[in-house]
């Protein structure tokens, strides 16, 4: 395991305009080759290859076990990314942190992340703010409307604003944000070519609701509410139209299976949190408090590095190697009428939050700061910061 300062490369390519017409897809390439070079410190850093910063250990007492669980199977891409991931944890502790990690729903299910790590069944668990909406306020922005072109960018702008604007949000629930993650942008994939606003209309599509339910409303589709796994099956009973996935995640669910079109929109990004025990932070000695934060500010880049960039590139490669998928590009003007569309969203956003007496506006203006900053840096640059200069205030 190398230690010290990382120097990242700069990359050549800082931007790589998409053939949508002018919509920037961000310093992640333009197919599967591409993005293994430009994220290739997050490969790196999984494979036990890369710069963890330093991290040191006096603690010289028993083992700490974390006990981490998921709805989603070992066998899962992201899952076994993940597995590498805790294992850097116990390197970086020094073997003084031990992971045992638990999947498939034996601990909770995809909605209980949050019960679980708040009441002793778990030390840590994905808990998707999006499916207790109503808890939240100021977190759904960031699943507003084209603020960011792929994942690790929105994760570094949520990290870094997390201490100022979200912390008293999620720690209301007597839980704790070990990290931030984001999907890769969502796009359309329909049974029908939809190349224009008119053919959305009265399309059926599903989308996980909250912004993305008014997202899909806004461009004049009907929002249909139901579990991804779900959406094969409904897709082939005609219950829906459409499906509004990134390309990650498309393939795991087979999407491309059962729908003939993936229409590039890039409009938002699916928010992810990972509840921490409150009472397990706490009981850590302040050396690991401090290689905990190193590691999960680290493990939260190369996810969204590693998996949602990357295998948003491998993923729609494959679909479209397949034969199955016709990809359609916007044109300029089109992809800015479908963005005037959805542009009354943010302003929704920002009134209601104000009435509440909350700091939308300014949070907002944050965000497209940060998310500009971040899409500036070529990739391995976004991984350098985040093990040079790790986001603080999360805990």
């Amino acid at each position: 395991m190398k230690k010290g300062n990382l120097t990242a490369a700069a990359m050549a390519a800082s931007f790589v305009m998409v053939a949508s017409g002018g919509a920037i897809a961000g310093p992640t390439g333009s197919n599967a080759a591409e993005a293994e070079k430009l994220l290739s410190a997050a490969t790196d850093w999984f494979n036990g290859n890369g710069n963890y910063g330093t991290n040191k250990v006096s603690y010289d007492g028993p083992v700490i076990t974390l006990r981490t669980s998921s709805h989603l199977p070992p066998v899962a891409g992201i899952s076994k990314l993940q597995r590498k991931g805790f294992d850097r944890l116990e390197e970086m502790s020094g073997g003084k942190i031990k992971v045992k990690d638990t999947w498939s729903k034996t601990v909770h299910g995809v909605k209980e992340g949050r019960k679980a790590t708040r009441t002793g069944l778990s030390d840590y668990a994905p808990c998707f703010s999006l499916y207790t909406a109503k808890d939240y306020n100021l977190v759904h922005g960031l699943g507003l409307p084209f603020l960011f072109n792929n994942s690790h960018e929105a994760i570094a702008t949520a990290e870094n604003l997390y201490g100022k604007y979200l912390k008293k949000e999620h720690e209301r629930f007597k839980v704790k944000i070990a990290r931030v993650a984001h999907t890769s942008p969502y796009h359309l994939w329909t049974n029908r070519a939809v190349r224009s606003l008119e053919d959305v209309k009265g399309m059926k599509i599903r989308a996980g609701g909250g912004i993305h339910s008014e997202i899909i409303a806004a461009i004049g589709g009907t929002q249909v509410s139901m579990p991804g796994a779900d959406s094969y099956t409904a897709m082939q009973r005609g219950t829906l139209d459409g499906i509004h996935f990134s390309d990650a995640i498309a393939l795991i669910f087979k999407t491309h299976e059962v729908t003939k079109y993936r229409t590039f929109n890039g409009f938002n990004l699916l928010t992810i949190e990972y509840c921490l025990s409150a009472d397990w932070h706490n009981s850590l000695p302040a050396d690991l408090k401090v290689v905990w934060n190193n590691w999960a500010r680290q493990m939260a880049i190369a996810e969204g590095m590693g998996f949602y960039d990357l295998y948003d590139k491998k993923n729609l490669d494959k679909m479209v190697g397949m034969g199955q998928t016709e990809v359609i590009n916007l044109s300029e003007a089109e992809l800015n009428r479908w963005k005037a569309a959805v542009a009354p969203i943010e302003a929704r956003f920002i009134e209601k939050n104000e009435k509440k007496g909350l700091p939308a506006k300014a949070f907002i203006a944050d965000v497209k700061k940060l998310a500009a900053k971040y899409a500036a840096m070529p990739a391995n640059d976004v991984m350098a910061e985040a093990v040079n200069s790790p986001a603080q205030g999360l805990y």
